[in-house]
């Protein structure tokens, strides 16, 4: 730890006077990251068996309303591969914009780290800096395996004018699709079981670009 003045005796009165005095930006930062890795496992941990999840990842905010569509849009272009009779579908919705609190934003990029490694959503819409970031981490599928649209970087495909998106009310000019490969670390039983959702991010982003 980093030393400011004359440091008092460890856990006396003075001691966390100080402590607070000069390490208070620090702990409310650890504090506010650790928060976001947790809820973030928990999440993933307790999500319910959806037949798609799908992550949105900008700098660009959109509201509530639009996320509730996008839900609904992707319901209705999806199969039912939990076969439960109803088609079900999540939206992660992670704000990578710059922030006043450089906190919220610390926590935002912790989440986003989180969620790439242990996500369960198999179709991203990302902004082209996160189209590369995620790309270049090697999660995506090629897009030569899953649609014939040309990709700007081997792995995405540009949403820019996309009616479906921009009916809800979402900014297109900087956003891409890409679908998450299976990995090969991945257990053989949780191929099986996530194959039929990976054919529904692909089926989903081959209906944004028009390629169903």
């Amino acid at each position: 730890m980093e030393v400011y003045g004359t440091k008092p005796k460890r856990f006396t009165k003075e001691w966390w006077e100080y402590f607070w005095d000069y390490y208070k930006l620090h702990t409310i930062a650890t504090i506010l990251v650790l928060t976001a890795v947790i809820s973030t496992l928990v999440e993933c941990a307790h999500r319910k068996d959806y037949d798609l999840q799908l992550d949105f990842i900008s700098e660009n905010p959109i509201t509530t309303d639009a996320a509730s569509k996008l839900t609904s849009l992707l319901e209705n272009n999806i199969a039912d591969v939990t076969e439960n009779g109803k088609t079900e579908a999540f939206v992660t919705y992670i704000d990578m914009g710059e922030h006043s609190d450089p906190q919220y934003t610390q926590a935002m990029y912790t989440k986003f780290s989180v969620e790439i490694g242990y996500t369960e959503s198999f179709v991203f819409l990302l902004s082209k800096k996160y189209a590369d970031t995620v790309s270049e981490a090697g999660a995506l599928e090629e897009a030569k395996n899953w649609c014939s649209a040309e990709s700007y970087n081997g792995y995405c495909v540009s949403l820019s004018g996309c009616e479906y998106l921009e009916d809800l009310g979402i900014d297109t000019t900087d956003l891409y699709v890409g679908v998450i490969k299976m990995r090969e670390r991945d257990k053989e039983a949780y191929r099986i079981k996530n194959l039929p959702k990976q054919e529904n991010g692909i089926r989903f982003a081959r209906f944004l670009i028009n390629e169903e």
